[in-house]
């Protein structure tokens, strides 16, 4: 699985600098609003950043998965962060407190450039998600979240199975829908030949590139 920072001399330069670190399932790596960053590189396991909407709802932003690197913005602007950051599985990771980031960055300026481009794109994606949010049915809906898992850069010419987040009822509420409604999306988009059903929690996706179509809004109906 192909995570965000490809370049492995950079995760050279990041290695003597990273602590290890374990996290439990469902366990928070830290909640929206606070301001002490740290930079995050996952090893083994899941993590899902949640942001909760005025009306109380929450959306699901993003699922990190092995080798994606993440978790620097307040080091960036100083600001907190925008999202609820939550163990998916049981997580395995390494991490670098803000001030030993900013020594890694001071030492290697390049560290800097590449930590830029994945918040970008990062944000990026995550605005996108958002913009489109109220335009979507509930099948939509599903389909991004599902869209979240896929691994990074996955090819779309062959089924991917995929881990759907458990308990059931909490990824649901992180969709914004009901379990019922969750699974009602889920038998239209295994019926639409998008999705084949396996042992829970495994799904296989048979067509990645409709699934992300769909996510999108088109054709969900």
């Amino acid at each position: 699985m192909t995570g965000i920072i490809e370049d492995i001399e950079t995760i050279k330069v990041l290695e003597p600098y990273l602590l290890p670190r374990r996290y439990r399932a469902g366990q928070v790596l830290w909640t929206e609003g606070e301001v002490s960053g740290r930079l995050v590189l996952l090893d083994k396991g899941r993590v899902k950043a949640v942001r909760v909407l005025p009306d109380g709802s929450s959306v699901l932003l993003y699922v990190f998965s092995e080798g994606d690197v993440f978790g620097f913005l307040p080091f960036v602007d100083g600001g907190p962060y925008p999202a609820t950051a939550i163990a998916v599985d049981d997580v395995e990771a390494r991490v670098m407190s803000r001030s030993t980031l900013r020594r890694a960055v001071r030492q290697d300026p390049q560290v800097a450039m590449v930590l830029l481009e994945a918040l970008g794109k990062r944000l990026r994606q995550a605005f996108s998600r958002l913009g489109n949010q109220a335009n979507r049915s509930s099948v939509a809906h599903v389909a991004a979240a599902l869209s979240l898992l896929l691994p990074e850069g996955d090819g779309e010419a062959h089924p991917t199975i995929i881990d759907v987040p458990s308990p059931i009822h909490e990824f649901a509420a992180d969709v914004g829908v009901t379990p019922e409604t969750f699974s009602r999306a889920v038998t239209r988009l295994v019926e639409t030949g998008v999705l084949k059903r396996l042992a829970r929690p495994k799904l296989q996706v048979l067509d990645a590139r409709r699934l992300r179509q769909i996510a999108s809004g088109q054709r969900d109906e």
